[in-house]
């Protein structure tokens, strides 16, 4: 028989981040609430486990908390992306420290403009797929697990 309820700590191992990670996210998103026990140690349910998930996902793609909030309770982003256009922008030419002895001056470097063209593209694919509302997940919680003698 699969275990129903997990630990903090078990959650947070399933998921691949730390307890402190899953707090944290409670904190801003209070919609994350785990059951308390008699010792108020939270534990999560097998339930909670996608939607753990796919705020570990967004978070990895450069969300904040708070905007993986934003995209539970609306299924979108209310702040768009601005990645700029296509127009090509020099890249900015850095000052050289200065030199305590003077010495033969090399001739100035020019920088070479690094190409961001597949991480521009990359942005637009997540800027489309957040764009694109969630599946509702509004299944109601089941209760703790009853020990043999409620029963």
């Amino acid at each position: 028989m699969e275990r129903l309820w997990f630990k903090i700590g078990e959650m947070a191992a399933r998921l691949g981040v730390k307890p402190k990670d899953l707090r944290y996210w409670e904190q801003v998103i209070p919609e994350i609430r785990p059951r308390r026990s008699h010792g108020n140690l939270r534990y999560y349910h097998i339930d909670d486990t996608p939607r753990l998930e796919r705020i570990r996902d967004w978070l990895a793609e450069g969300l904040t908390v708070g905007d993986c909030r934003q995209l539970l309770l609306t299924g979108h982003l209310a702040r768009g992306f601005d990645f700029g256009g296509d127009d090509e922008v020099e890249a900015p030419v850095l000052p050289t420290p200065p030199r305590r002895r003077t010495r033969k001056a090399k001739p100035t470097q020019t920088l070479r403009r690094p190409d961001f063209s597949t991480v521009l593209e990359s942005l637009k694919q997540l800027q489309n797929r957040l764009a694109q509302p969630l599946k509702a997940d509004h299944r109601p919680k089941p209760e703790l697990d009853s020990s043999p003698e409620d029963r």
